[in-house]
């Protein structure tokens, strides 16, 4: 993919077992990027991993603004199918 997450660095931040939705989250330079999976999705996600400073939440996938968050840990409302993945962009 263009964005070659492989090159990035893998944060393991979120438990398997007991985090949902299953998340998956790599940093790459200073973006954060996010990978949920669940059949079906409709609630709030922390986004763990965020250093203090405000992002854009970016859906790179459908490309849709999902807006602004402050970290180090914020909290989102998602709604999706299967999954979603999304990239947070510090704002300077």
């Amino acid at each position: 993919n263009k964005m070659m997450l492989s090159k990035g660095k893998y944060l393991n931040l979120y438990d398997i077992a007991f985090d949902k939705p299953e998340t998956h989250v790599i940093q790459k330079q200073d973006r954060i990027y996010y990978a949920f999976y669940k059949d079906s999705w409709d609630g709030s996600i922390t986004l763990k991993g965020l250093q203090k400073r405000k992002y854009r939440i970016h859906d790179y996938e459908n490309d849709e603004d999902l807006g602004t968050v402050q970290g180090p840990q914020a909290v989102i409302t998602s709604t999706f199918k299967d999954h979603q993945l999304i990239e947070c962009i510090p704002i300077d």
